[in-house]
């Protein structure tokens, strides 16, 4: 037999036998495979970050003794880490990877266009992410004011945050085109599910605005190396250049996604079809446009004239609160509408997404608090509480959307229940942080920008008693995120196969076979049908 005679299939089942799992790993261009790699990475970062959280949290608490940080300027550096790897390294990979996984199969695609190009992605941001890691642990991170650390390491975190950016951007506009020009016979834009929507539209602002971030770390990387730096390179302003890109609006744009996983995940378990579907779409556009938050530079302020008090940036953290409350209701009238369809035990996917949007809100209502100037909350503990409302109610999404399509990705039950508890978990221990940095803010404890921050936070007793509080929410956070480690464990090793469509889906990620496309809920017509012509 000649080698014209052998099978192609079998030449590709032949080759991948001989590979050992490193090289399936590194070479593998099947989107559900890239996605998973993006879920897991995420996941352990999120453990890490929160671990971190709690350890730093443990300082504040008792601040009179360092007891893991040698002095203010090494707790400064591990508290941007913080921040950093909860957003760059843990969100946004988290949120890309389902999407990587769900995204296709919603809009009826075969898998992402350009798939070497999504692996690329997701490999250029993994060794961004590890240099960015190294960078800090090597005295590199952003330092406190009037503080030293190492301008090699320094320039070497920038780095991998450029890598980083890089990687993300490349693997969203893999997305994006999916979307674009991926759909199926009759899935128009209207028409794609909620879920597909919202990341088309916050995929197109972080491609808007994490290449300014870039621009960021690019100027102060230029000013840092080969010779002492002048002003962008400066250690003790690195962070006030970059701080915009974790606090209101652009902190909105990087958790828009939140509102399609629920969107998607409540009419479902209703067994109700969502009213509204434009009106919906809509109102998700305008929350993402909100969150365009690269001109929210305070380092670029002219004197005179500080962007926190410009008109776009009071407005916008206004209109992000009725935004917020409208998709929360519209949720809200669903669940009313599909009561009666109810058991006594809501499936873990409906409680946790519900409780991410009521995060969001929350978020957004210290977002506008902060905007109000007599109440000089915008360099305070209130922006961590901002953030922390915000990026938990992104993580709580994800665990719902974790739970609900894994069934579907991954082929294999999760122990819903402990999942549950594991979401319930994070969402407790955000709501007792946010509300006592929100408090703290009021008291005027000042969001750890300057020298002195931990000697108030000693000096001060009701501060101190509040910090405890924070203490408990950042160890709540931290067990929710190693449980549900745990779970997604246990889920590829003894979990059971999981039935084709156990949650009886509405959109095309369900469907068995090829299936005609007439609204936005393609399955629930078909089933919809069925019914009528048996009546």
């Amino acid at each position: 037999m000649t080698t014209t005679d052998i099978a192609p299939d079998s030449v590709e089942v032949s080759v991948q036998q001989k590979q050992t799992f490193i090289e399936r790993l590194v070479t593998s261009t099947n989107n559900l495979s890239i996605g998973k790699l993006w879920i897991n990475t995420g996941l352990f970062f999120l453990v890490v970050s929160s671990l971190l959280g709690f350890l730093l949290d443990i300082v504040r608490f008792d601040a009179d003794s360092y007891l893991i940080f040698s002095n203010i300027d090494s707790f400064f550096q591990f508290w941007s880490l913080n921040r950093t790897v909860l957003v760059l390294l843990t969100l946004i990979p988290m949120i890309i990877g389902l999407a990587t996984c769900v995204l296709p199969l919603q809009i009826g695609a075969n898998t992402i266009i350009f798939p070497r190009a999504a692996a690329f992605g997701f490999w250029m941001w993994f060794l961004g992410a590890c240099i960015t890691v190294f960078g800090f642990l090597a005295d590199g991170g952003f330092g406190a004011p009037e503080s030293g650390s190492q301008k090699e390491a320094v320039a070497l975190t920038l780095v991998g945050i450029l890598l980083v950016i890089a990687g993300i951007c490349i693997s969203v506009i893999c997305l994006l085109t999916t979307v674009i020009s991926g759909r199926c016979m009759g899935m128009n834009l209207r028409r794609i599910p909620l879920f597909s929507w919202t990341m088309m539209v916050s995929g197109t602002l972080w491609i808007l605005t994490l290449p300014v971030l870039a621009a960021n770390a690019v100027l102060t990387y230029v000013d840092l190396r080969g010779r002492p730096a002048i002003y962008f390179g400066s250690e003790d302003l690195i962070w006030e250049q970059i701080s915009w890109a974790f606090s209101h609006p652009q902190i909105y744009a990087f958790v828009l996604p939140l509102v399609g996983i629920a969107y998607d995940i409540i009419p479902v378990a209703t067994k109700t079809r969502q009213k509204n579907h434009d009106l919906v779409l809509i109102l998700s556009s305008l929350f993402g446009i909100i969150g365009f938050g690269a001109y929210a530079q305070p380092f670029f302020d002219t004197p005179g004239t500080p962007v926190r008090e410009e008109a776009l940036y009071v407005v916008t953290a206004f209109l992000a609160v009725p935004l917020s409350v409208l998709i929360l209701a519209g949720v809200l009238e669903t669940l009313r509408m599909g009561s009666k369809n109810l058991t006594r035990h809501p499936p873990a996917p409906l409680v946790l997404s519900l409780l991410s949007l009521l995060l969001l809100v929350s978020g957004t209502v210290v977002g506008a608090l902060r905007a109000i100037e007599p109440f000089e909350l915008v360099d305070t503990a209130a922006t961590s509480a901002q953030m922390k409302l915000t990026i938990g109610a992104g993580i709580v999404a994800v665990i719902a959307a974790m739970l609900w399509w894994g069934e579907r990705t991954i082929g294999k039950s999760a122990k819903q229940g402990f999942g549950l508890i594991s979401g319930l978990l994070i969402t407790a221990g955000v709501l007792i942080s946010g509300l006592t940095e929100t408090i703290n803010g009021f008291l005027g404890l000042d969001d750890f920008t300057r020298i002195n921050f931990l000697e108030k936070v000693s000096s001060e007793s009701t501060v101190k008693v509040l910090i405890f509080f924070s203490f408990i929410g950042s160890l709540l956070f931290f067990a929710g995120s190693a449980l549900f480690l745990v779970v997604e464990v246990l889920r590829v090793r003894k979990g059971v196969e999981s039935e084709a469509n156990p949650w009886d889906g509405h959109t095309l990620e369900w469907a068995e076979g090829p299936i005609a496309v007439f609204s936005e809920r393609p399955l629930l017509d078909v089933k919809e049908q069925v019914g009528d012509s048996d009546v």
